[in-house]
């Protein structure tokens, strides 16, 4: 009997089928599902889940860029950028942005090879406007021809953000590789070239106007031709019932048409021959890494969902234990990392590749790198039928995981649900399950044999990738380098030589080589201490507070999972004294890290995972997962961190890997950088990676050792303890980490604090930078406005509104309309206790031109700000409260708000639901008040905090800044002429520059704005005096509550101590009856700050 039924129509609601059988579900998922088919053949999963604060839908297209027309690649990937820009119901081009943004939420849409998605999250409370705008586009997109122009720079814009990225490089070399004019060869993004190609193919002398036509009309008949509703799946998670959210999806996507295309494409034709097999690839890099892959074709597999025998045999492969591949080639000094794994990539095309980083000395041994990858492949061969253990391990963590698996955010849920309701083969009752349970009954070893025989190297491809290949290495004669035609990366083709074929085929007998032996990591006790409170707590509880060490810890009492998390921040004011100081501590972390890999690879099979990360601070370790052998992993990590003895063969391998990572961090994406050096410029210290390396090549092992023993010989220990835990546990693990690392307690004045520098009234800063890489054509400006501390709890709720208001605009105006970049996004800024308002955009054009576009467009916003009705204020305040008060999805999240608010100094648990209401407080008049005097160019010339990096590409050649200098030509918003900087290479600042937008009043306000102060390129003095002139905001002030419990006057006294007595400026009271949301709103490092502790 089929477990399908035929509803017939009612009401407004056309007929569909429901699925009647039963999902396997995780023990933990208290939600409501629903599976059902409209008569259009398109399939939803709708998911009611009561306690949700946000809403979600995706759907997934099994059409993706391997569909994109022959003459046209990119067309797929164009069609998704122009799709949700105007419907017929919905035609303003940034209606559907707007809705999402201001209800508190965000999207995205994905291009891959074989699927396309697009996805949103938002309020609960406009799921149905949501849903209504996504049907819309999908059954009748407008492709306004005008918007045409301006989506075909903005894919080439972001085609040009990736042309030095190594790993799109790499792919399309790999692709292009393949059997010819085979789907899997195709270049996905598309660029302004074959985007326009067509149109411009369509006569001698074209005129734009037919251009546009031409590539309308293409992209049109494409989308009809591709676009089918039995290509498409859904997933919606709502508030609403299930009887509530069929209402609202049934009746709209029943409009998507099905044209009675295939539902699921597949791919029969082989992606390799025998002319790509048995070939080895030399591939130049722009970053200076040794990277490698070994890859052979598979059969089709997803029919084999339920036994996984690809996963299982990247068990073994990728296993990094003893005996592994990967700890023996570690132990030889060639390998700083392997992975392996099978690649399902679209329509049936399956591979399955090994691949790693090399050292120096690995990459002149490849050949001895692949003659060991060989031997193991040859021994898991001999070694069928594997013991027993192996797939009972296996199997066992894979219903452990499956059972205990925890929300996530709604949008990745959505996602996930709709990917997989697309799978070919997953029966509906395995959605949930099948991509993660393996299957005992019908275990299939004689087919993970077939597959190991397939892996010879006569069916290999081999990649061996450096910045400048060595001729001993490629050789010398018939050697014919090419040029890949979308990325310009350079690559040679040779055949594997025979001698080594002879040799892979039969490899050498390798005695240190052997199979995992059983996991003693595997937990035993997954019980859960399950004590049911009125409502979760929204903070941890300071349970001891001495001279030498605080904890925090909280029982888990909502998510009910054995499982916890540990974080210990251990603190030196000698871990960043000086550049050196800075050196060793990151290479002490390094060596630890390289001394636990085989042993903690167990542990992180079995679901318990660990970090050691060096911060300016000090160090901080982490370990979490399954409760039962967590106290047993921290206590091998915080050993090997007290006593490990440096191996001189393992430093000379860290130090070439930490040597290469700060080389190549100047090669990185400009965007990322700018936002790097821009967290530098509010950091009183910062040694940058030029500067560290200075001291690596005179570091020995009795160094990195001597540096252990002075940071640690007198700390200060403040940890963490979250989860499945009782308090008195969590003490027990508190003296373990005080037990292992054995140290004296600092004096509270020399616990290390971190501060962040404070702008002048009426700064106006640029700092000009130039990128490493000759070869990149993106500059990058990030912006950024300071607007006070984080105790400032009126102005950093009103700076949360403000960015949150220009979220959108930022985007549809600065990226859509003015085509300034790929990459533009507005946000808030957060470095250690300041907070503020920042801009990024990466782009071909010069900054200052850049520059001049953000002070028109925050020109232009403080208008359309003033000038908001009492109705669209009042919904930018409910989206933000919306954002405001999510909750943490899982265990992690938590930990994550909680230990924020910790390392911060803020200790601010319950500061969401007091932001959350003070927005709510928050009147137009304070908002505008506020945006005049911090973020107006033309208000606040005598008040507003600005500070703005300028990295500068390597050809771009940018004079001193002139008072009042003409502006630039404006942007064609519809032109379809290539992208290219409007002023040339050759370009003034714009220090002065009054924009376009500007009214009579305006102009005379900016035009008597003080001149800016430039920091030269390249001119370290001038920054360092520039810095040494600033004040540093003042230390963070904790905000004493209830969650200090009986520790509170301590805390205050000890606190008084490091402040020289004055506790009044670094102490703020909470009353304990004030409750808020679970914790954090803390101010988190930005990805610039991050980076810099890390780097």
């Amino acid at each position: 009997m089929s477990p399908w039924t035929h509803l017939p129509p009612a009401g407004d609601v056309p007929g569909f089928r429901l699925f009647g059988g039963t999902l396997q579900t995780p023990a933990l998922d208290e939600r409501q599902y629903r599976i059902l088919e409209l008569q259009n053949g398109l399939r939803a999963v709708l998911v009611h889940d009561p306690a949700a604060d946000k809403a979600a839908a995706s759907l997934a297209l099994t059409a993706g860029y391997l569909l994109d027309p022959d003459n046209a690649p990119g067309l797929a990937h164009f069609c998704e950028h122009m799709i949700t820009k105007g419907s017929d119901a919905y035609p303003a081009e940034n209606d559907y942005h707007s809705l999402i943004s201001t209800n508190g939420g965000t999207r995205n849409a994905v291009t891959g090879p074989g699927t396309t998605e697009y996805w949103f999250s938002l309020s609960p409370s406009a799921l149905a406007e949501g849903l209504l705008r996504l049907a819309s586009f999908l059954h009748a997109p407008l492709f306004t021809a005008s918007l045409a122009a301006r989506e075909i720079n903005a894919v080439d814009s972001e085609y040009k953000r990736n042309l030095q990225n190594d790993a799109r490089r790499v792919l399309q070399v790999t692709r292009s590789l393949s059997v010819r004019g085979h789907p899997w060869a195709k270049f996905g993004t598309g660029n302004y070239e074959t985007l326009s190609g067509a149109g411009r193919r369509s006569g001698a002398g074209a005129t734009e106007e037919v251009v546009l036509g031409e590539t309308r009309r293409r992209l049109a008949e494409w989308w009809k031709a591709t676009y089918c509703a039995s290509r498409m799946t859904l997933a919606v998670i709502g508030r609403e019932s299930i009887e509530d959210l069929t209402s609202l999806v049934v009746p709209h996507f029943s409009k998507i048409p099905n044209r009675g295309l295939d539902p699921r494409p597949t791919i029969k034709e082989e992606v390799w021959d025998a002319e790509q097999m048995g070939t080895i690839v030399f591939i130049e890099t722009v970053k200076d890494s040794y990277g490698f892959s070994l890859t052979f074709p598979l059969p089709d597999l997803r029919a084999h969902y339920a036994t996984k025998p690809a996963s299982f045999i990247a068990h073994f492969l990728g296993h990094e234990g003893p005996g592994s591949v990967c700890a023996h080639l570690k132990n030889k000094g060639w390998l700083l990392n392997l992975s392996a794994g099978a690649s399902r990539n679209a329509y049936g095309i399956e591979s399955f590749k090994i691949s790693g980083q090399l050292t120096l000395k690995g990459y002149l041994h490849y050949r001895d790198v692949l003659d060991t990858l060989f031997a193991y492949i040859v021994l898991l061969r001999a070694s069928h039928p594997l013991p027993p253990y192996h797939l009972a391990e296996v199997h066992a963590m894979a219903h452990t995981r499956f059972r205990f698996q925890e929300k996530t955010a709604p949008h990745r849920y959505a996602s996930t649900l709709a990917h997989l309701l697309a799978h070919p083969v997953y029966p509906p009752e395995a959605l949930l399950s099948g991509a993660y349970l393996y299957q005992l009954d019908g275990w299939d070893g004689a087919l993970v044999q077939r597959l190991l025989d397939g892996f010879v190297p006569g069916r290999a491809r081999v990649t061996l990738e450096a910045k400048a290949h060595r001729e001993e290495i490629v050789g010398s004669v018939d050697v014919r380098w090419e040029t890949e035609r979308w990325y310009g990366t350079r690559y040679v083709v040779r055949r594997l030589e025979e001698g080594l074929l002879r040799k892979l085929e039969e490899p050498t007998s390798n005695a240190e080589l052997h199979l995992p032996a059983p996991n003693p990591f595997i937990p035993e006790d997954l019980s859960v201490d399950r004590v049911m409170l009125p409502e979760p707590l929204k903070y941890p509880l300071l349970v001891k507070c001495t001279g030498l060490s605080q904890l925090w810890h909280k029982k888990d009492d909502q998510f009910w999972v054995p499982k916890a998390q540990v974080r210990v921040d251990i603190k030196s004011p000698l871990a960043y004294t000086t550049p050196r100081h800075a050196m060793l501590t990151r290479l002490l972390v390094n060596v630890v890290e390289d001394a636990l890999a085989e042993v903690t690879y167990d542990a992180d099979l079995a679901g318990v995972s660990y970090s050691v990360m060096n911060q300016i601070e000090g160090l901080t370790v982490a370990v979490g997962g399954y409760c039962d052998k967590l106290p047993a992993l921290l206590r091998i990590v915080l050993e090997t961190v007290r006593g490990l003895r440096v191996q001189p063969d393992r430093l000379r391998v860290v130090k070439e890997e930490v040597q290469r990572e700060y080389e190549n961090f100047y090669m990185s994406q400009p965007s990322h950088l700018s936002e790097t050096y821009a967290g530098w410029m509010f950091m009183p210290t910062v040694w940058t990676p030029a500067e560290k390396l200075q001291e690596l090549l005179t570091i020995n092992e009795s160094d990195v050792e001597h540096h252990r023993d002075a940071l640690l010989s007198r700390i200060f220990i403040e940890a963490l303890v979250n989860g499945n835990v009782s308090r008195e546990r969590s003490l027990e693990i508190l003296s373990l980490v005080e037990e292992c690392l054995q140290s004296e307690p600092l004096l509270p004045c020399e616990i290390p604090r971190q501060r962040s520098l404070a702008l002048p009234p009426g700064s106006d800063i640029i700092s000009r930078k130039r990128h490493a890489n000759p070869k990149e054509v993106n500059s990058s400006l990030s912006y950024y406005l300071q607007f006070c501390e984080v105790p400032d709890r009126k102005l950093r709720t009103t700076l949360a509104l403000i960015a949150h208001i220009l979220h959108e605009p930022c985007y549809s105006i600065l990226r859509t309309e003015e085509q300034l970049g790929y990459v533009v996004a507005c946000s808030q800024w957060s470095i250690n206790g300041t907070l503020g308002l920042g801009i990024r955009i990466q782009s071909i054009r010069p900054p200052p031109f850049l520059e001049s576009r953000v002070d028109a467009f925050l020109e232009r916003m403080g208008d359309r700000i003033a000038g908001l009705s009492a109705e669209e204020f009042t919904q930018h305040k409910e989206g933000l409260v919306v954002k405001t008060l999510e909750r943490a999805k899982n265990l992690n999240e938590e930990t994550a708000r909680f230990w924020g608010q910790i390392r911060s100094g803020c200790y601010d648990f319950l500061k969401k639901e007091e932001d959350a209401a003070l927005v709510c407080a928050l009147a137009l008049s304070e908002v505008v008040a506020s945006y005049d005097a911090l973020v107006r160019p033309s208000t606040g010339a005598q008040t507003r905090k600005k500070l703005s990096i300028h990295l500068v590409s390597h050809d771009l050649h940018v004079h001193s800044p002139t008072a009042n200098a003409p502006e630039n030509s404006g942007i064609a918003h519809s032109s379809l002429s290539h992208p290219t900087t409007d002023t040339g290479p050759d370009v003034p600042t714009t220090a002065g520059v009054i924009p376009e937008t500007a009214d009579e009043a305006t102009r005379a306000a900016l035009a008597r704005r003080p001149t800016r102060m430039l920091l030269p390129e390249a001119d370290a003095t001038a920054e360092a005096a520039f810095k040494t002139g600033l004040a540093c905001a003042p230390a963070a002030r904790p905000v004493i509550s209830a969650a200090f419990g009986d520790y509170a006057e301590a805390f205050v006294a000890q606190l008084g101590c490091a402040s020289g007595g004055d506790t009044s400026a670094h102490a703020a009271g909470r009353g304990k009856q004030q409750q808020g949301d679970d914790g954090c709103g803390a101010p988190r490092p930005t990805a610039a700050a991050s980076a810099s502790a890390r780097l």
